[in-house]
């Protein structure tokens, strides 16, 4: 009765922000998703204390998804540039080399206008690489529908959940984990409506993660170089995790590795210098680190104390600067490490993505969704923490201008801070544990 209870209320939460209200009602919306997620938080514990099938909770998990089925996405028009990118492509039209405002070999009727007038891209050249781009192409096949567009590219990413859920479970399996931690993920409102509902492609960028770690687990360099390239190649952040593999390898499987790596990632993204595209693929990714900002933590910190002394937005400066400090921690993570386990492997991973996302301009809610599938792994539960507060962004959507209310952001960065000390001060805790041989969970 009680899973059947959570399970209502995280449906309430998903039909209403996925069928009936808009993206501008941000007190409706924020409601709908603070009951889905409180639900959400219930069946976990419930998971915990009395236990569920792992069937079970795979068919459940998947139901809630199949929810959204046939919702438009809603809170995020990004859906628009790649079905216009997917078109391009059947056209036999490069996205790297056109920019969607003068593109002039399309035809002018009511599906291409749409994409048009709808996409938040159509000054700067395409910024997918091509494994994201392929998903595109796929979509188009459908023809001119936008519809029909929307649900093969939603199958697609139906399946690929279903992978990750069934990858999840098969690693906590053999590594002795307990079973309810696959349902942080399983039943996260976020990742539902991020994936599922908003059509966004980190669910395929943490099934290349997820068999990364399982591929390393079973001492496979070439499999998980592959996997490693496969993630980089949907989404360039993966590379983030490059410094973790230094200590995670003996030298011989450490070239095989990154030999495999380095073939797989050139060969992915070959296309993009190959058909000419290389400079308008970089000018966009330079364009997007120091132009666009949003849900920024460190970020809009540094530039709030920096309007004290110069009048105009910093971030051409700040935000590479970030980057740099990023690239250099990072960098000092991956070589630091006291344990080499499997676990010690992923929860490194998770930090790694932690780090990177508190110094980025801009987090939108569903990047933090590798990291939380890889923290399922883990005792490690920011990320949870972080998906219930991040909705908040939301909140810029339902004012002129997608202006951002900077004391909602405030509240999340503070309450996240907070959470992350406590979180901290336990792993150490744990991690002294499991150096006398005791563990926690």
């Amino acid at each position: 009765m009680k899973v059947a209870l959570c399970l209502i209320g995280i449906s309430v939460g998903l039909l209403g922000m996925g069928y009936w209200i808009p993206r501008t009602a941000f007190p409706e919306l924020f409601g709908l998703y603070g009951i889905a997620f409180l639900a959400y938080l219930y069946l976990v514990g419930i998971h915990k204390k009395s236990g569920l099938s792992p069937y079970l909770v795979l068919l459940l998990a998947l139901s809630l998804r199949l929810l959204l089925l046939g919702a438009m996405p809603g809170l995020s028009d990004d859906f628009y540039r790649y079905l216009f990118d997917g078109q391009l492509l059947l056209r036999g039209i490069n996205p790297y080399l056109e920019l969607p405002v003068l593109v002039k070999d399309i035809p002018e009727n009511a599906y291409w206008s749409t994409l048009l007038e709808n996409m938040n891209s159509q000054e700067y050249y395409s910024l997918y690489p091509p494994l994201h781009q392929f998903f595109f192409g796929l979509a188009a096949l459908a023809g001119e529908n936008i519809f029909l567009n929307v649900l093969v590219l939603r199958f697609c990413l139906l399946f690929v959940e279903g992978i990750n859920l069934w990858l999840m479970q098969k690693l906590l399996f053999l590594w002795r984990l307990p079973a309810h931690q696959l349902s942080w993920y399983a039943f996260n409102p976020l990742v539902i409506m991020e994936l599922t509902g908003n059509l966004h492609f980190e669910g395929i960028v943490l099934t290349g993660l997820l068999l990364t770690v399982y591929f390393h687990s079973r001492n496979k360099p070439l499999a998980t170089g592959l996997s490693w390239a496969w993630a980089i190649g949907v989404k360039l952040n993966p590379f983030i995790l490059a410094p973790v593999w230094i200590r995670f390898w003996d030298s011989k499987n450490f070239w095989k590795f990154t030999l495999a790596a380095a073939a797989f990632v050139l060969l992915f993204l070959s296309p993009i210098v190959l058909l000419d595209g290389a400079r308008n693929f970089y000018q966009s990714f330079r364009l997007y680190q120091s132009t666009f900002e949003f849900n920024a933590s460190i970020y809009y910190l540094i530039r709030e104390i920096s309007s004290f002394f110069v009048d105009y937005n910093p971030i051409a400066h700040v935000g590479p600067a970030l980057q740099v400090l990023a690239g250099i921690g990072l960098f000092g993570m991956g070589l630091y490490q006291r344990t080499f386990t499997k676990e010690a492997l992923v929860s490194k991973m998770v930090w790694m993505y932690l780090v990177f996302l508190l110094l980025q301009t801009t987090v939108h809610p569903w990047y933090l969704i590798p990291a939380l599938g890889l923290s399922v792994l883990t005792l490690n539960r920011s990320f949870v923490v972080w998906t219930g507060l991040v909705f908040l962004s939301y909140h810029a959507y339902s004012r002129p201008g997608f202006e951002e209310n900077l004391w909602l952001i405030t509240f999340e960065y503070v309450f996240l801070a907070l959470a992350l000390l406590v979180i901290g001060y336990r792993y150490y805790q744990n991690q002294r544990s499991l150096s006398t041989g005791v563990s926690r969970d």
